[in-house]
């Protein structure tokens, strides 16, 4: 039909054109209420070391063209990104930008190190997106502020004097980058603050947060003039939503004991946008969008996978993504954009990434992730709004409308055989076989008729 385009993918077939046929009458169908939700804020990846040190293994054009896949127009159109502050779980070392002894005057507070990795990879980026939309979190404060001078486990010393420079570390990674040429639009306090690891990481408990947040780290942007967002995130647990001896998540993980102690707190909340959740923390999303309306949400790390990098992980990640949209997230973020084939962290867990280099010849493959993104990231505009659906395809897909009135429909049949699929809107509607295993774009220009 005109107007109407369908993209398909499958396992080691991607994103090939199929054709969109005349209504079929069925009962399965995909149906549009009239009902508008949150706007779309955009897609991204995260910049880590151990990702950029992988692609400077690469030609340098093909380097370059990788990079066009994410952040160009003509690919997956990226236009956000995460930075650690600091080292992160995929860091080629631990590190802080200040790990001077005592130094709560931050003299010797730099960001040299991101100079290296960090930044150049996301200049490149910016060559592509140059509106990048960055947020930053930290996997550890510096050790010297920790209750055990150590990147992995321990919690921040809650003493005035470390909590006043911590907030005041923060201000100076935004100046810092700032001065790179790179603005950061938004913190997030605590990468996984409900997990205590092996690898750089912070245990917090919302009470401290809570405190931080209201006492020193709003107060000290509000200061700065620099017009950053704070985030409550990056929010990770419950991991399970049941208590049981051995399998349960601990209680303080549970919402009222993190979340909701602090956005219940109207002195924390009003230096906060929004909330940042990972794949982890889904959990909390009901109860915070339930209770917190006007608190924007947006998801901060998607599921890390095996490293396998198999398409039936790809269409489990179809659905934790449409149950973030569904749940009121405005942005999505994947993990790893690159890593080295395996992709083994500093600490031993191999992950999915979305392109994998090959150690001995610099080979570079994009992975079954990398179209998934590409399936919503490319047609979905920031500024999009996500519509309310009913009828028997509601589980498998999202429908979103672009600024321009444009549709973009996705849908996943992760079944062993093939449905047939009525999408009814007025005279855009149309019917589609989507194959068994398949992702599945819709375009529909002129929108909703």
């Amino acid at each position: 039909m005109d107007g109407i385009l369908h993209i398909v993918s499958k396992d080691k077939d991607y994103w090939k054109n199929r054709k969109v046929g005349n209504i079929t009458a069925g009962e399965d169908t995909l149906e549009l209420t009239g009902g508008k939700k949150q706007e779309i804020l955009g897609f991204g990846g995260c910049f880590n070391e151990l990702g950029w040190a992988a692609l400077l293994k690469t030609e340098p054009s093909v380097r370059e063209n990788f990079i066009r896949e994410l952040y160009g127009k003509e690919g997956c159109a990226f236009n956000m990104g995460r930075v650690p502050i600091g080292a992160n779980d995929f860091s080629l070392e631990w590190y802080s930008c200040d790990e001077t002894d005592g130094d709560y005057e931050l003299k010797d507070f730099n960001v040299e190190r991101d100079k290296e990795y960090t930044v150049p990879y996301i200049r490149e980026a910016q060559k592509y997106c140059p509106e990048l939309e960055l947020f930053a979190s930290p996997w550890s404060p510096p050790t010297w502020m920790k209750t055990k001078k150590v990147y992995n486990y321990g919690r921040i010393r809650m003493e005035e004097k470390v909590l006043d420079a911590y907030a005041r570390y923060f201000v100076k990674f935004v100046e810092a980058y700032k001065e790179l040429g790179i603005p950061v639009s938004m913190v997030h306090v605590q990468n996984e603050p409900m997990a205590d690891q092996k690898f750089p990481s912070c245990l917090w408990h919302g009470s401290d947060m809570r405190d931080f947040i209201k006492g020193y780290l709003g107060p000290a942007f509000e200061k700065s003039g620099l017009g950053t967002q704070i985030w409550l995130g990056t929010i990770n647990g419950p991991f399970v939503d049941f208590r049981w001896p051995g399998y349960g998540a601990p209680y303080e993980e549970f919402y009222d004991q993190f979340a909701n102690t602090i956005l219940s707190d109207k002195e924390a909340r009003k230096y906060l946008t929004g909330v940042g959740v990972q794949w982890g923390g889904k959990h909390q999303l009901e109860q915070i969008e339930a209770s917190f309306p006007e608190m924007r949400i947006m998801q901060t790390e998607s599921e890390c996978g095996d490293g396998k990098n198999e398409w039936e992980q790809a269409e489990y990640i179809y659905f934790l993504m449409w149950y973030f949209f569904r749940h009121g997230a405005e942005a999505y973020t994947y993990w790893n954009m690159a890593l080295p084939e395996g992709g083994v962290s500093s600490w031993g867990w191999s992950q999915n990434s979305l392109a994998t280099v090959a150690e001995d010849t610099g080979e570079l493959t994009l992975q079954p992730e990398f179209y998934l993104m590409k399936h919503f990231s490319h047609f979905i505009k920031p500024g999009a709004r996500l519509l309310e659906t009913k009828g028997h395809w509601t589980a498998n897909a999202l429908v979103f409308e672009n600024p321009d009135g444009q549709l973009v429909v996705t849908v996943m049949n992760s079944m062993h055989q093939d449905r047939v699929f009525t999408f009814l809107c007025k005279e855009k509607s149309f019917s589609a076989v989507i194959e068994a295993h398949s992702m599945n774009t819709f375009v529909i220009d002129g929108g909703r008729g």
